[in-house]
C-alpha cells in the first residue's frame, strides 16, 4: 500500500508530488485526447460548458460521422485538427473538465500554418516547411520533406522561435488553470528529424552512411527544442512534455548501441536544461521500453509515457525494478482498450492502478490520444472508473 497525504492537494501539486515520489491525496490523472475524440465527446458525453465550442464540437463532429469517418471527405477530417490547434489545443484542455490534472499544449501553431483547400483536396505546408496531406485517414502525412540531399542538413534554417506571442497558449492556460500542471510539448533527437524532416528510410540509412552530419544537425534541432522549452517554462509550463518514440514491438527501433551514441546524449541534454528551468521531464515513447528504462532514471527523466502493453512492456516488473526512480503515466490502454468488453476494460484500469501505486510514483493515464473509434461502452466506464479510482473505491 503506497503512503497517501491527507492534505487535500492542487492538481500541480499532486502531479509534482507522485513524479518526484512523494505522498499525493490520490492518484493523479492525465488524459491524452485526439482532437476528433474531442469532438465527439463535446458533442455526446459532456459538454464542455462554453456554448460556442460545444456548437462547433457538435457541428464537426456530425460532419465526420455523416460522412463515414474514414471516407469523409477531407475538408471535415481536417478541420477538427485544425481547430484544436487554433482554438488553444481545446481537446487536451477538455480533459480538465472530466478529472485530469495535466494538460497537453504546444507552442504556437507548428503544424498547418498554410494550407489550401482545391477540389476537395488540402495542401499543407508547416512552419518547418515540411508538406503534408490528408491521406487515408485523419491525419496529414509528411510527403515532402524539407531535407531531401545530405547537404539540406546544414544548409537547412530552423524557423524562428523567439517571437514571444508564440507562447500565448501558456500563458492563457496559467490563468485559466491556476492550479493545475500545464506541460508543453517537444521533440526529441529522433522523431521529429526522422519521420518528418528527412524520412524514416533515407535517416536510417545515413544515420549509417553519415553520422556526423546527422548529429551535427540533431544538436541544432535539439538547440532550437530548448530554446522552446525555456520560453514555454517561461510563459506558464511546469512541464516538458518530450515526443520521441524509440520502441517497436517487442524490440527497439535502432540498436541500443546507437541509441546511447545518437539518441541519449541530446536527450540528456534538453532534460538537464528543464530541470534547470524548474520544470519536470516527461517522455512520451511508443513501443517497447524495457531496454531504455534504466537510462532514463540515469538521466534523470520524471515521468515516462506511454508504456504499452500491446508493444510487450511488462508493467509489473518495470515498477518493480524501477517504480521508486521513474514515475510511470500509463494504466489506461488505448490500443487494447478498443477490443475488451466494458467490464474487461474497467478491471484492466484498476489492476494497472493497484500495480502502479505500490511504489508511489504512477499517474493514471492513457497510453496514447484517445480515439473516437473507442466503444461507446467503454468510453463511459473509462472516466467512470477512473472517477472511482480518484474517490478511493479500490484503495
Amino acid at each position: 500500500m503506497s503512503s497517501r497525504s491527507k492534505v487535500a492537494m492542487t492538481p500541480k501539486e499532486r502531479i509534482h508530488a507522485t513524479a518526484r515520489g512523494l505522498p499525493s491525496d490520490r492518484v493523479p490523472v492525465f488524459y491524452w485526447i485526439e482532437a476528433h475524440t474531442g469532438c465527439r465527446l463535446m458533442a455526446e458525453y459532456k459538454p464542455s460548458g462554453q456554448w460556442n465550442r460545444d456548437l462547433a464540437a457538435k457541428f464537426l463532429w456530425n460532419r465526420l460521422k455523416k460522412g463515414g469517418y474514414m471516407q469523409a471527405a477531407e475538408l471535415w477530417r481536417f478541420l477538427p485538427l485544425l481547430w484544436d490547434i487554433h482554438s488553444y489545443n481545446f481537446a487536451n484542455a477538455y480533459g480538465i473538465n472530466l478529472g485530469a490534472d495535466m494538460v497537453l499544449a504546444s507552442y504556437a501553431t507548428p503544424n498547418y500554418s498554410k494550407w489550401s483547400y482545391k477540389k476537395g483536396h488540402i495542401d499543407i505546408i508547416d512552419i518547418y516547411n515540411v508538406g503534408r496531406k490528408i491521406g487515408g485517414g485523419i491525419y496529414p502525412d509528411m510527403i515532402d520533406p524539407p531535407v531531401k540531399k545530405i547537404d539540406d542538413l546544414k544548409n537547412y534554417r530552423f524557423p524562428d522561435a523567439t517571437r514571444d506571442s508564440l507562447y500565448d497558449t501558456f500563458r492563457r492556460y496559467r490563468k485559466q488553470y491556476p492550479g493545475h500542471s500545464i506541460a508543453a510539448e517537444a521533440w526529441g533527437p529522433h522523431d521529429w528529424t526522422s519521420n518528418q524532416m528527412i524520412g524514416l528510410e533515407k535517416y536510417m540509412t545515413w544515420l549509417i552512411e553519415y553520422p556526423d552530419e546527422i548529429k551535427s544537425f540533431m544538436d541544432r534541432f535539439i538547440d532550437h527544442e530548448i530554446e522552446i522549452a525555456r520560453r514555454s517554462i517561461k510563459a506558464g509550463a511546469d512541464v516538458v512534455f518530450i515526443y520521441d518514440d524509440y520502441g517497436y514491438n517487442n524490440r527497439p527501433l535502432i540498436s541500443m548501441k546507437m541509441w546511447k551514441e545518437f539518441m541519449y546524449p541530446r536527450l540528456k541534454k534538453q532534460v538537464d536544461a528543464a530541470h534547470e528551468d524548474g520544470a519536470l521531464v516527461c517522455l512520451h515513447s511508443c513501443g517497447y521500453q524495457m531496454p531504455f528504462l534504466e537510462y532514463y532514471v540515469e538521466m534523470g527523466i520524471d515521468m515516462l509515457q506511454s508504456f504499452q502493453p500491446a508493444a510487450g512492456n511488462d508493467f509489473h516488473l518495470a515498477v518493480d525494478k524501477y517504480g521508486d526512480k521513474l514515475c510511470f503515466v500509463t494504466g489506461i490502454d488505448i490500443q487494447r482498450g478498443e477490443s475488451m468488453t466494458p467490464e474487461e476494460y474497467k478491471q484492466d484500469i484498476i489492476a494497472c492502478y493497484r500495480i502502479g501505486r505500490a511504489k508511489n510514483r504512477h499517474i493514471l493515464g492513457t497510453t496514447h490520444e484517445i480515439q473516437y473509434t473507442m466503444p461507446e461502452d467503454n468510453l463511459r466506464i473509462l472516466f467512470k472508473t477512473v472517477g472511482e479510482i480518484q474517490a478511493g473505491y479500490y484503495d
